[in-house]
Parts: C-alpha cells; sequence; structure tokens
C-alpha cells in the first residue's frame, strides 16, 4: 500500500460541547497508533467532520431523514465560534503529529466551510446567513497565508480551556489561539519577539466576520508591546485569536 487513511470525528458516544473538546489531545494519539502499522509509509487524515458521515455499524439500510429535522451528519456547531476553536485544536495536533495531510469538512452547506447563495435549507434549525463563510473559514484563511510553513510545537497549561496553533514562514511567526470554553479567558503567551499584531473573532465582531470576510481579513490587529517577550491577552468565550509577530526566533 502507499499510504494509511483514517477519518476522524469528535463525537460517537457523547455530543456535549466538554466531550467535543476532550477529543483534540485524542487526535495525537490515532497518529501514534496508526504509524505503528504504517511504518515509513505517509499517514492521512481524511475526511475530519463534526459528525459522523455514516453508521459503519448499521445492520440495515440507512433511515430516510425525516421532515423539517436536520440530516444525522449535519451538526449546528459547524458555523460556530466553537466550531472554529475545536478546528485551531484538531489542525494543532494533527500537524505536529506529523500527518502527510488532512482533508476537512466539505466546501460550502452544513458541512462546509461557507452558507451556499441560497442557504440553509432549514433555517429555524441550522440558522446560518445566506452567501456568508462560517467562522472556521477564517481559520482556514489564515493558514492559506502561511502555505508551505514549518509547525512549531507549542503548549498549554489547560489545553482544555485554552488551546493554540503555531507556524513559522521565514522570519515571520503566526499563533491562532482558541478559547474552548463558555467563559472568558485570561491568556498569556510567551517567547513572542517586541512587538506583535492581535485580531480576535468573538461575540463582538463574528457576523461582521461572517457577512464580509474580506474586509474582516484586511485588518492587521492591535499593535501591541510585549514584556520579556510575553503577551497576555482577554478572550471573550469561544473566541479565536489571531496574533502575527515579525523576526520571532522561536515560540514557546
Amino acid at each position: 500500500i502507499d499510504a494509511v487513511t483514517f477519518a476522524v470525528t469528535p463525537q460517537a458516544h457523547a455530543f456535549d460541547n466538554a466531550s467535543v473538546v476532550e477529543t483534540l489531545e485524542a487526535q495525537a494519539a490515532a497518529v501514534m497508533s496508526a504509524r505503528q502499522l504504517a511504518g515509513s509509509r505517509p499517514i492521512i487524515v481524511s475526511p475530519v467532520t463534526l459528525k459522523m458521515r455514516h453508521n459503519p455499524y448499521a445492520t440495515g439500510a440507512v433511515p430516510s431523514t425525516p421532515p423539517g429535522q436536520l440530516p444525522t451528519q449535519v451538526d449546528v456547531r459547524q458555523m460556530s465560534l466553537l466550531g472554529a476553536g475545536w478546528t485551531i485544536g484538531s489542525v494543532k495536533y494533527l500537524a505536529e503529529s506529523g500527518v502527510s495531510s488532512v482533508t476537512y469538512y466539505e466546501t460550502t452547506g452544513w458541512r462546509g466551510v461557507m452558507e451556499t447563495e441560497a442557504g440553509s435549507p432549514l433555517r429555524n434549525l441550522f440558522r446560518s446567513l445566506p452567501g456568508s463563510v462560517f467562522p472556521l473559514y477564517h481559520v482556514f484563511a489564515d493558514l492559506a497565508e502561511f502555505s508551505g510553513c514549518e509547525v512549531i510545537a507549542s503548549r498549554s497549561s489547560d489545553p482544555q480551556k485554552v488551546n493554540g496553533l503555531a507556524v513559522r514562514k521565514a522570519d515571520r511567526l503566526r499563533m491562532l489561539l482558541a478559547n474552548l470554553s463558555s467563559e472568558s479567558a485570561r491568556v498569556t503567551v510567551h517567547k513572542l519577539g517586541e512587538r506583535a499584531w492581535v485580531h480576535q473573532l468573538d461575540e463582538t465582531n463574528v457576523e461582521r466576520a461572517m457577512e464580509s470576510p474580506d474586509h474582516f481579513r484586511a485588518q492587521l490587529g492591535d499593535g501591541c508591546s510585549t514584556v520579556a517577550g510575553g503577551l497576555s491577552i482577554e478572550l471573550r468565550p469561544y473566541a479565536v485569536a489571531r496574533i502575527d509577530v515579525e523576526g520571532a526566533a522561536q515560540m514557546e
């Protein structure tokens, strides 16, 4: 065989927010297990979805979705800030584990990274904005700007509450932080250099970021001076933040 591949979903037996967040670190363990089988062959994770695409243990035909209900493969958190934060955590653990490639979600619709022009077929249940992007769209856009980058291993003192992904390209460093809880969190990031730019996505601007993604992305963020390379920021519930640093040699 040329490669070993497997899919990832955070929901099998538990579906609450805390249980979904707890699956993030387990993704690195799954890659470690796969490597025991793969040896030197590439490991591909595909696809990563918030809900199971199908029931692999079904003993009969898949039942049709009753009228007025969401398909079993659809999770309303696809369009949420938590969806963006969970995506950051997933990319972190899979990238740091050295997988060859990862496929996430779909392109459009209620299992994608952006809504269709027509919008949700069930707007009373999946209340997306027609023609908008989802918050997790900005996670992939932030990473796309660092195509070909190096992943820098990072550690969180409380990964169930706040976690982050760090990447470096030439002399530029970017970190994506995610508050994975329903409470505000004060976070201190170390080894950032003398100055950083912080751009947050939270409850105060998420609708604007979904409706006008290009305008939102054109903003550099707030310039901040660090203290001995450390930066302390306040994250609102389920907020994500992008931290950019130039000339940073290392990060922890």
